[in-house]
């Protein structure tokens, strides 16, 4: 580690640091402009010009002294920028002399000669990089006259959700850089020279990216606003509460911003195992279901064939007496409870207890919409990451295969850790899908598989691995039983048939297979794409299994398996049992209860549905009592019974679980909407009106229940939890002008919790044994006859409750539309656009055609989640014909 002397205190630093990141390391701050930690630096704005020496050497190569004993040293003629020069051994480091000093307050001055004294009115104002420098820096008077004022355009839309005001702009290039080293969207540039220099929209639509909100946060100026928050409130007026994302399953840690009641803004809150500084733009803009117009905001009971108003006591009365019935009459197996993966653990842990242990009923689900495909109960309990896996920071060590999943789509930001880990630490990517996703151009290895043979696929490699004496032989001798059985069953499949079934190159497998079994480290992440057709083809079940334990990549940190599941809280639904065949803690039920098809089929009598709506995608059977606890009268409310107004997660404390098994706290943060009740406390009225004895005053009350019975959840209580929501915004603390300016930005916070995750069996049980199995891979299937496989897809904006309530998203949302190879568009005839009727089974459904190379050929891709094309089958054959 070389030392470096910076204002006389002298720090060791790893290899390779900048001067500006060792400064803060000796208490020193130097200020930035262009610079960002999380970015490549570029020197452009010099606010960090510092003078730099090195010890002074001979002719004989040897450093001099000088007549104090200590290393001579020699001062370079010119400042130099502390964002762009590597810290050297012996190096000395001024920031503090006069020549710095006056280095800092002309490039303050030459930013101001043009830039608009508009502060009362700046968005940023408050927060503010440029403010806070030029009162710590610059000079206090300008010596430049009015008359040079450059003048430009203060209200650019830079696209749908951001706002540039070209005036403000210093050209420092963060949002440009940030586009293309992380979000991988070359969608901005500079235009023009001198004075006259603009940031432009390269793409069509503009600002084409789902991150464009992260460049506001990156800004140091306040030239990027959003249209949401632009001139609704000033940063000291608004309150933060530390939160986390309602949408998918990464579970970005935020701050909501909230003033009179109203959620002003959304902003990244720092947590660098799970989001970093990041969200998506779905995180950050689609939060106004949350204070929607037509919220749920009293129970309705039905009367005389239409829903009423009515009292919280007549409402649950009224469930309580009908429950009670059913039950005399038919049995506990005539209930039922669909409990949807968006509420809190704390909902779905008593929604569970009310059905197991006061109805005496088993049959729980939550695998409806786009929650259908999920699996891997048992697999990621035995064989989940290590804990502290750090998706952005695997290195050149890690070998990661994503088979059936479209991260940028589905887990946007789990998109962007891994393209950080790519570009910035090596890390060896293998990107295996049915079609060409964005990820996989920042693969080592991209494999293109036939869909319906991921299991031939990952077959090949264990082929592999296993003929060419890869495997762990060690791991296999102390912890793995039935490899030799399982041997013998896999012989008819070799490299090469498994190749020809799954339509992948022979080498291609090995090659993969290689990279798997030679790496110290290993990681597999699985999405919906692979997850619907395990549902299937159980073959893809015991071939992951069996590909993580021959090579030994279980039960340490960077190994093991993610399921990248589809909404905020799946990991929590299978946590808790929300299964007919797991109990809470992932336990096997010794009674199977009713799946949730048959549930929606008529086989129970009474149905409890609690945050999901299983009748917007059909083929739904009301029962004789129908009870919905939602946000809104979704289609499933609208038949009910009995509809009870639930809180959202705005409104009500609570914990999700995210993707990767990380338990996560979030707070209130504005007053309830009407009459409506956290889901706990619905659950736990019906319970003690049942007779239940069940006295929660809060969800912290549940959640240490759930710390002290749930050996999964085992000490993780509020106040484990406490720490990970006390973590300031950047970049300046609570954006209070007269604090003053904590100088941390964005990117700087370190060792603050990241939550609190559950350990898979092959981490917390170093002596425990695994047993192999194996299951035949499913056929073939039919031929196909003028027909394509159908893939389905999911777009990140859809037609959803939640995204419709934001308006300002709407242009985001596509139209629906098939995706088309164009060898097969050619051969039906239809181009980029065209309206085509896509047919299968006894449906018939029309769509624009848009013609591409993502999918092979033989094959089309469907969004499942716009109009109309909801609950489409995936692997089905259809028909296409222009129209």
């Amino acid at each position: 580690m070389p030392k470096v002397t910076i204002d006389a205190k002298t720090v060791e630093v790893p290899n390779g640091t900048l001067v500006v990141e060792a400064a803060k390391k000796a208490g020193v701050e130097i200020p930035v402009f262009c610079y960002h930690p999380k970015l490549a630096s570029v020197g452009m704005c010099r606010m960090c010009l510092v003078e730099v020496g090195t010890p002074r050497r001979g002719k004989d190569g040897q450093i001099e002294m000088d007549a104090n004993g200590n290393p001579a040293i020699a001062w370079m003629p010119k400042l130099q920028t502390a964002c762009t020069t590597v810290i050297s051994d012996g190096m000395a480091v001024r920031t503090d002399s006069a020549q710095v000093a006056d280095a800092r307050r002309s490039v303050v001055e030459f930013l101001l000669t043009s830039h608009p004294l508009d502060c009362p009115i700046c968005d940023k104002g408050g927060e503010c990089p440029l403010q806070n420098l030029t009162m710590a820096y610059g000079p206090g008077k300008s010596r430049f006259p009015v008359e040079s004022k450059f003048h430009n355009e203060k209200r650019v839309p830079l696209g749908d959700l951001i706002m540039l005001d070209r005036e403000r702009c210093i050209q420092c290039s963060r949002c440009i850089r940030f586009q293309d080293e992380l979000a991988d969207d070359h969608v901005l540039g500079f235009q023009a020279r001198g004075r006259g220099i603009e940031i432009v929209s390269l793409s069509t639509p503009e600002f084409d990216s789902k991150f464009s909100g992260n460049t506001i946060d990156i800004c140091p100026v306040g030239a990027l606003t959003s249209r949401d928050f632009r001139l609704s409130a000033r940063v000291w007026e608004v309150h933060d509460y530390p939160s986390v994302c309602a949408h998918c399953s990464v579970g970005c840690n935020l701050l909501i911003c909230e003033r009179d009641h109203q959620i002003k803004r959304i902003v990244p809150r720092e947590n660098e195992a799970v989001n970093a500084i990041w969200i998506c733009d779905k995180g950050r803009f689609a939060h106004h279901f949350t204070t929607a117009p037509d919220r749920l905001t009293t129970p309705l009971v039905r009367k005389n064939g239409s829903l009423q108003p009515a009292s919280w006591d007549d409402a649950l009365d009224a469930i309580v007496a009908k429950f009670a019935e059913i039950k005399k009459q038919s049995g506990a197996s005539a209930l039922a409870g669909l409990g949807g993966d968006r509420t809190a653990n704390e909902d779905l842990y008593l929604f569970q207890k009310l059905f197991r242990q006061v109805l005496g009923s088993n049959n729980l689900e939550h695998r409806v919409g786009w929650s259908a495909s999920n699996v891997g109960v048992d697999l990621v309990r035995m064989y989940g990451a290590g804990a502290d896996t750090n998706l952005g920071a695997l290195d050149k060590s890690v070998t990661a295969l994503v088979i059936g999943a479209d991260p940028e789509e589905e887990q946007p930001v789990i998109r962007l850790r891994l393209t950080r880990s790519v570009r910035n630490f090596g890390l060896n990517l293998i990107v295996a899908n049915g079609r060409v996703t964005k990820l996989a151009s920042h693969a080592k290895q991209s494999i293109v598989y036939r869909y319906g043979a991921e299991s031939a696929f990952l077959l090949g490699m264990i082929r592999t691995i296993l003929d060419e004496g890869l495997e762990n032989k060690e791991f296999i001798g102390a912890r793995v039983n039935n490899l030799d059985a399982v041997r013998k069953s896999i012989e008819p499949f070799t490299v090469e048939h498994c190749a020809e079934l799954c339509d992948v190159k022979p080498e291609k497998i090995r090659d993969a297979a290689r990279l798997i079994a030679q790496s110290p480290s290993f990681l597999i992440l699985y999405g919906r794409e692979a997850m619907a057709a395990q549902q299937h083809d159980p073959a893809i079940t015991s071939s992951i299994e069996t590909l993580l334990l021959i090579t030994g990549h279980v039960g340490r940190v960077n190994n093991g398996l993610i399921a990248l599941y589809p909404h905020n809280n799946s990991t929590g639904a299978m946590d808790f049992g929300l299964l007919p065949t797991h109990s809470a803690g992932r336990v096997k039920s010794d009674v199977k209860g009713l799946s949730a098809r048959e549930m929606l089929s008529g086989k129970a009598r009474a149905l409890y549905v609690m945050a999901c709506d299983p009748a917007a995608d059909g083929n739904f059977t009301k029962p004789d009592l129908l009870v919905v606890q939602d946000l809104f009268l979704t289609e499933t409310a609208k038949l009910a019974d009995v509809v009870l107004p639930a809180q959202s997660f705005a409104e009500r404390d609570g914990t999700l679980t995210n993707t990767e098994r990380r338990v996560q706290l979030f707070r209130a943060a504005i007053k309830p909407i009407g009459e409506s009740k956290p889901d706990w406390w619905i659950v736990a009225e019906i319970a003690k009106r049942l007779g239940a004895t069940w006295h929660y005053r809060n969800s912290a009350e549940i959640m240490d229940e759930i710390a002290a019975t749930v050996p999964l959840y085992a000490g993780v209580t509020y106040a484990a939890l406490s720490d990970n929501v006390m973590m300031p915004r950047p970049p300046y603390g609570q954006g209070n002008p007269s604090d003053e300016p904590t100088e941390i930005a964005m990117g700087e916070l370190e060792n603050v919790s990241s939550g609190k995750q559950w350990l898979s069996v092959a981490e917390s049980d170093a002596s425990a044994k695994f047993e192999l199995f194996w299951n035949e891979p499913r056929g073939e299937g039919r031929e196909a006859k003028n027909e394509l496989v159908l893939a389905v897809a999911r777009s990140l904006y859809d037609r959803g409750t939640l995204v419709g309530k934001t308006k300002i998203v709407q242009p985001r949302v596509p139209a629906p539309y098939v995706e088309i190879n164009s060898q097969d568009a050619e051969q039906i005839g239809v181009g980029d656009g065209a309206r085509v009727r896509v047919s299968f089974d006894s449906r018939v459904i029309e769509l624009n055609a848009r013609v591409d190379g993502h999918v092979p050929p033989g094959t089309v891709l469907v969004p499942n989640n716009l109009d109309g094309t909801a609950a489409l089958p995936m692997g089905a054959w259809v028909k296409i014909e222009k129209v």
